[in-house]
């Protein structure tokens, strides 16, 4: 079974229905699901008792008060129950796909990270997950341009084996920067990064920034992300979902890597992380840049096949996991 870890917000404002919708969401996955809730802001100790999760009120911070990675990856190594573990984002909502492709990635490598991309809610759109069948409604929000896929440069989740994250540099959540340096961790480990965008049913409830003191200034350019960039040597060229080494396919369909911006930069990630020549890397990627933004991120995901992935689930346990 699975280990998931998250870090609440404290619960008010949108974060209050947002998380605890969420927190239901994964609990229904499977009752033997064990979920791991940190922190001690108002609100999560109760909604942790609602879903029965186990509550570690204690987590380590940054100076900003953004939670810990490290530590809660550390804890979970240590004292969770399952060998598969996941971080989840604490407004994000799934459902038993989830599982499915833990389980699918599982029996094929011995070590991987699983990440993918989410889709959007509009502001004011509401889902509860306690209504049967909710999962239905996406389709009609995308048509109604109420629910959009966010792309490949945010990640909502980490999927990986226990012990993954030995040597990981500081990573801190809820701050720009947190997602790229554990996908560069991950490249740089040579641990496989699984595409799950495909399988992965994961919907992030539209919210604001008022619990960072600072607001979406501290979230996207404050002292975090330049702690982060110092720590992992990011400044360039950040990675993101779309250079994955794999995809879990939810419909048995491969995919075409064959167009010029992705053969650029794949030949840029082999320099960068299998040569370790970061410098000339860099050279490949103003070659990119010459095709412009479209050729750097790429992608052959469209809200409609994403959604259409989605409803066949559970189908990622017997899914093909095709090499980019």
């Amino acid at each position: 079974m699975l280990t998931l870890l998250c870090s609440p917000k404290p619960f008010r404002d949108d974060a209050e229905p947002n998380q605890l919708n969420a927190m239901r969401s994964w609990r229904a996955m499977d009752r033997g699901v064990e979920i791991l809730v940190f922190g001690n802001s108002p609100g999560v100790a109760s909604a942790a008792a609602e879903v029965g999760a186990t509550h570690i009120p204690q987590i380590e911070c940054s100076p900003s008060g953004a939670p810990s990675f490290n530590f809660m990856a550390e804890y979970a190594a240590e004292h969770g129950r399952f060998e598969l573990q996941i971080y989840v984002n604490a407004d994000i909502l799934v459902d038993g796909n989830l599982v499915s492709a833990m389980k699918c990635v599982a029996a094929r490598f011995p070590r991987f990270l699983l990440v993918g991309e989410r889709l959007d809610l509009a502001e004011g759109v509401l889902i509860d997950v306690r209504e049967p069948g909710w999962p239905s409604r996406l389709g009609i929000l995308a048509k109604e341009g109420r629910a959009t896929l966010h792309g490949p440069t945010g990640v909502d989740y980490f999927g990986y084996r226990r012990g993954a994250w030995l040597g990981l540099p500081p990573v801190f959540m809820g701050r720009a920067m947190c997602d790229q340096a554990l996908l560069h961790f991950g490249f740089r480990n040579r641990i496989p990064v699984i595409d799950g965008t495909m399988a992965v049913l994961a919907v992030h409830q539209f919210h604001g920034y008022q619990h960072v003191q600072g607001g979406g200034r501290e979230v996207f350019q404050g002292e975090d992300l330049e702690a982060m960039s110092v720590a992992h040597g990011l400044r360039r060229s950040l990675p993101t979902i779309a250079d994955a080494d794999w995809s879990l396919m939810a419909d048995g369909v491969s995919v075409d890597r064959r167009r010029h911006g992705r053969r650029l930069r794949q030949i840029e990630l082999m320099i960068r992380y299998h040569w370790g020549m970061p410098h000339l890397a860099l050279a490949v990627r103003a070659l990119q840049h010459l095709g412009g933004k479209r050729s750097l991120l790429d992608r052959d995901h469209s809200t409609a096949a994403v959604l259409l992935g989605w409803r066949h689930e559970g189908s990622s346990a017997g899914g093909l996991l095709s090499t980019r």
